[in-house]
């Protein structure tokens, strides 16, 4: 990706998040939604359009409108989202919180037999690191969705991870952010239903280009490998007569 169709750094995706004059009472309205049932697929569907933006033209960023007649079309989408989590997302995090308590267990961590344990020990401790990992790959898969309209591609664990790796560094950037602004609303006591949401917007403009740059990588790796093998097929075997 050329330097400037990609946002220079994290605070020029959270400018264009706040830019909008709006950006305030959408993030007051979606952030309580997310935590009501059903209705949480709508600001799922909101941040997939931010999503789609970012990733379409970051210089160009604006962020989507949040009226009545658009809840339609963003819970459609966020169903969409919320499938594409459960596969990328909520199950490896409750396979490694299952894995971490019964290490614990194994060991005899004290206090492991108590289920108190889960809440006041493994969810504090254990879950940043698993949601570390697996929020910016959940990013990953919801663009392989918006590439093609697909469900499937976002489930393509091999390649998705391909370009996951590729953006590594970048995009555990933007899961440090979610995850530090996620910690720091509960710190000052803010609800964190807001912060979440405000959250998910600024790392959706972060994740868009990053993913458009380590996919473009993954792409000319395939095309190299496949010039390289078409190559080989094209050299003349030497044959030794006999």
């Amino acid at each position: 990706m050329e330097t400037h169709e990609r946002f220079v750094d994290l605070k020029q995706a959270f400018r264009m998040v706040t830019r909008d004059q709006g950006w305030w009472w959408k993030v007051l309205v979606g952030g309580p939604m997310l935590f009501i049932p059903l209705a949480f697929l709508i600001p799922m569907g909101f941040t997939m359009e931010v999503l789609r933006r970012a990733k379409k033209n970051p210089a160009k960023f604006i962020l989507p409108g949040f009226g009545l007649p658009l809840w339609g079309r963003y819970a459609r989408e966020g169903a969409v989202k919320l499938l594409i989590s459960f596969g990328t997302l909520v199950v490896p995090v409750v396979a490694w919180m299952g894995f971490t308590w019964a290490v614990a267990l194994i060991l005899r961590f004290p206090g492991c037999e108590r289920w108190q344990f889960f809440f006041e020990v493994l969810l504090p401790f254990a879950m940043p690191a698993a949601l570390f990992l697996t929020i910016p790959y959940c990013a990953v898969a919801c663009c392989r969705y918006l590439d093609t309209g697909l469900v499937g591609p976002a489930f393509d664990y091999a390649r998705n991870f391909r370009i996951y790796r590729a953006g590594l560094v970048d995009f555990s950037v933007g899961a440090m952010v979610v995850l530090g602004m996620n910690a720091i609303a509960q710190t000052w006591m803010l609800p964190l239903m807001w912060g979440l949401f405000f959250s998910l917007c600024v790392g959706d403009c972060w994740f868009g280009p990053i993913y458009n740059e380590a996919a473009q990588q993954v792409k000319r790796e395939d095309e190299a490998a496949a010039a390289d093998s078409e190559a080989e097929e094209k050299q003349p075997v030497l044959r030794i007569e006999e």
